[in-house]
């Protein structure tokens, strides 16, 4: 029997362990620790954008991640390709040879892990991915798999870098904006002011002139005293004409809003504005994520491993193709029947044709 030198080779996927993890552990705890205190407003808006934007690094992330790599089977095409396991020669053109690839490359499976009883003790077993593919060259396949393992791992660093390089240009861009919405709001508060101011001077002197003329020097403003010996409440008309306060209290008021120099501690609201400006200015969320980044996770100089396949414990399966080898033994023998007996057959014919 003639043994075929196919193998099945199935390689197991495996997530980072806790060694790896720990390298994320100080961004990790900077992302958890922006979770808003609902009691304190001044700078939730910033907080909760940071914290609802920017993603926790856990193995099972870097997994998937890395296993949507595989999936897209553009990775084992190239390594198909760089370790020659198709010869290109063995094919007319460019395209067919392409084409092969493509097809051996989607011949890769990427199995799920499974979950199962230990027939022992019962307990749950949950197996890894695997990578099952079919050839006839263990080292050409291990070369294979090593430099999808490299190329996998480069693809979810510089996929992170990308996707937290965005995320924290949009979250600066958008702390930017808000600074620029405040700042405009405080401006417009100064202008509303001095228009404020403008008008009630305005209002003022106009009641004044009116005091005057009626000779009113101090409030007249009616005001009725109600309650017992215990509680005394005034109710004051304040429908009343504004000029029955009198001139004197009305020029005082005139008297003291010129003469104001801090307008601000007269503008409601605008205290609260520059403490939400402040806030936001000194947050430093952001510049510690990029440090945590760059220092312990996604600089230039790190390692970086997402997942890794387990190329020295690929289990290489050889099957004899017991059937296929009989059948072609019967072929090749069904063959050299017919082909002795049509031999036998015309040369029978040849010579009574010459007799």
């Amino acid at each position: 029997l003639i043994k075929t030198k196919n193998f099945t080779a199935t390689t197991e996927i495996k997530p980072i362990g806790t060694l790896e993890l720990n390298k994320f552990i100080e961004f990790n705890n900077l992302i958890a620790n922006t979770k808003p205190n609902i009691g304190n407003d001044t700078n939730v808006t910033i907080v909760t954008n940071v914290a609802r934007k920017v993603k926790n690094i856990t193995s099972l992330r870097l997994l998937n991640i890395y296993i949507n790599v595989l999936n897209d089977r553009s990775v084992f095409e190239d390594a198909i390709r760089k370790f020659n396991l198709l010869e290109a020669s063995q094919y007319n053109n460019e395209q067919e040879y392409n084409e092969a690839i493509i097809r051996l490359a989607s011949s890769v499976k990427i199995l799920t892990p499974s979950v199962s009883a230990n027939a022992k003790n019962g307990n749950l077993v949950t197996t890894y991915y695997t990578i099952n593919f079919t050839h006839h060259d263990a080292e050409k396949w291990k070369s294979v798999l090593m430099y999808v393992d490299e190329f996998a791992n480069k693809f979810v660093k510089k996929n992170l870098v990308n996707e937290y390089t965005n995320t924290l240009v949009f979250l600066t861009n958008k702390k930017k904006y808000k600074l620029e919405d405040i700042s405009i709001k405080i401006n417009n508060y100064l202008i509303d002011y001095d228009r404020v101011v403008s008008d009630r001077l305005a209002f003022l002197k106009e009641q004044s002139a009116i005091a005057n003329k009626l000779g009113i020097a101090n409030n007249t403003i009616e005001v009725q005293t109600v309650g017992n010996q215990d509680t005394i409440l005034s109710n004051v008309k304040t429908d009343s004409p504004f000029y029955l306060r009198g001139y004197s209290a009305i020029d005082k008021e005139i008297e003291l809003t010129m003469l104001r120099i801090n307008k601000k501690a007269f503008i409601p609201g605008l205290f609260k504005l520059e403490k939400e400006k402040r806030a936001i200015e000194q947050d430093q969320t952001i510049e510690r994520i990029k440090l945590a980044l760059q220092s312990g996770l996604l600089g230039d100089n790190t390692e970086f491993s997402a997942a890794s396949i387990k190329v020295i414990t690929t289990k290489f399966e050889y099957k004899d193709n017991k059937k296929m080898s009989m059948i072609a033994i019967v072929i090749g023998l069904i063959a050299g029947i017919f082909y002795v007996l049509i031999s036998n057959a015309f040369q029978s014919f040849r010579v009574s044709k010459k007799n």
